[in-house]
């Protein structure tokens, strides 16, 4: 049984912190019985949570006591930290990023008691992302795709006559490349045999939020050409990777889309420059791009030109969208939410208020079993959910024997369970107070549903170790 109770109370605790900035406040401990600590550590930290693989960073740690503790003592520690510079706290659709003040007592042959405190970041800087000038374009289009087209034909062309003149087998292996060939042509030559020349510009792909994005669009067709408008898509999207190697799963969700209509259909006059200025104001209160293992916020725009009964030309940039140095304003510009994202971009990112709940115990499992054959990813995500209590689903498979009081994980005289999640399968032991022995013999291998806390990890048996709550 846990010796001592923690709890971590923030000096202002509604106020958005600035990357860098320093973070005060105590950490309170309710001591049960007489217990050594080998340190207490209080640490801030970011993690991610959501669809995609845990990511997270220390920013800085610190240990404020080490010694014994008496029974019945109420002890107060306070903490001087620094915050993290980077990445902000983001809550949207399938990522998470929060920043928290973490602490922990190393308890010698027990499980540490643990608890953590959550607070807002607002960067005042970033991470060089980008450098200035950058074209950021990533999409090939145009003259550079047309020439591309035309390498590969004429590489393709006499080496085809020779395989096919080689008989059967020849023809057989050539033809999927033919059929590329033929492919790569209409899609990259075609548009620009239409539309004559084309070029397109953005001034800057490095934004901060409030800035305008803007650039120029030229045609100048040869004959006249007929299209069905002219556009340029701005899009923002999450995209989260869970698991890795051939178990990945890749996650995105696109949280913002605007569409600027530059020309409605028309017939585009030959050897005239067709002109099309592009702006677009990027929101005062934009998402920041982020990249992170396994978690990104992506911010692109996309160029195109409709043509009837042809591919599209089109050119998409990979936009930057960066804190922009200010000094960050008080808690009441954003209000006192646990959201960093304000009110206007909520709606673009379809998330329903601040309060929306965590991640759930299935969410949980989930992420577990796409990583349980990678030990670091694994104990990471452990780490990550030690401590958290769950509504928990569990189909019991057998009662083991009966657990000792050194055990850190359990109660007194009480019971280990071995258990599985109904699916994915994910193997767990139960830990389980005595006077709930008798409901468990009695589910035999039904579903047990209650409250549980994840305490660590069952190395040997593979196992989720969840405590039991008493008194359901």
């Amino acid at each position: 049984m846990a010796k001592c109770d923690l709890s971590v109370e923030i000096d202002n605790p509604d106020r958005i912190y600035g990357g860098g900035e320093t973070i005060r406040g105590v950490v309170r401990v309710s001591v049960d019985s007489d217990v050594t600590c080998n340190g207490l550590e209080v640490k801030t930290v970011w993690r991610t949570h959501g669809r995609g693989n845990v990511a997270t960073k220390d920013a800085q740690s610190t240990i404020v006591f080490t010694g014994d503790w008496q029974a019945g003592d109420q002890l107060e520690y306070p903490f001087e930290l620094t915050v993290a510079d980077w990445p902000p706290s983001y809550h949207g659709h399938y990522l998470n990023i929060d920043h928290y003040v973490d602490a922990r007592a190393k308890i010698p042959w027990a499980f540490d008691p643990k608890a953590s405190a959550p607070f807002l970041m607002k960067p005042t800087g970033g991470p060089e992302i980008a450098s200035a000038g950058k074209s950021g374009e990533v999409a090939v289009s145009g003259f550079v795709g047309a020439i591309i087209a035309l390498v590969f034909a004429s590489i393709l062309i006499p080496i085809g006559g020779a395989l096919i003149r080689s008989g059967w087998f020849g023809a057989l292996f050539f033809a999927p490349l033919l059929i590329g060939g033929i492919v790569m042509i209409v899609r990259y030559a075609l548009p620009k045999y239409k539309l004559g020349k084309v070029t397109c510009e953005i001034e800057e792909c490095s934004l901060h939020p409030g800035d305008v994005l803007r650039g120029e669009l030229v045609v100048c067709p040869r004959r006249p050409v007929n299209i069905n408008g002219v556009k340029c898509e701005i899009e923002a999207r999450e995209r989260c990777v869970s698991g890795s190697g051939s178990n990945a799963t890749t996650h995105t969700h696109l949280f913002f889309s605007r569409l600027l209509e530059l020309e409605p259909a028309k017939t585009l006059r030959p050897d005239v420059e067709h002109r099309y200025p592009i702006a677009f104001e990027i929101p005062s209160d934009a998402p920041y791009s982020i990249k992170l293992s396994s978690n990104e916020i992506i911010w692109e725009a996309k160029v195109r030109i409709d043509i009837p009964r042809c591919p599209d030309w089109s050119k998409k940039y990979k936009l930057e969208v960066l804190p922009s140095g200010n000094q960050v304003i008080g808690a009441s510009s954003y209000g006192a939410s646990s959201n960093a994202t304000s009110p206007a971009m909520a709606s673009a990112t379809g998330e329903a208020d601040s309060s929306s709940p965590g991640v759930t115990f299935q969410e949980t499992v989930q992420h577990l079993w796409d990583v349980r054959d990678e030990d670091d990813q694994r104990d990471l995500l452990v780490d990550v959910v030690q401590g958290m209590t769950f509504d928990v689903e569990a189909i019991v498979e057998r009662r083991v024997l009966y657990s000792g009081s050194e055990d850190p994980h359990v109660y007194e005289n009480g019971h280990a369970v071995w258990a599985r999640a109904e699916h994915p399968e994910l193997p767990m032991v139960l830990y389980v107070p005595h006077d709930m022995g008798e409901e468990f013999e009695q589910i035999g291998r039904q579903i047990w549903r209650g409250r549980g806390t994840v305490v660590g990890w069952d190395h040997q048996h593979g196992r989720l170790q969840i405590k039991v709550e008493t008194g359901r």
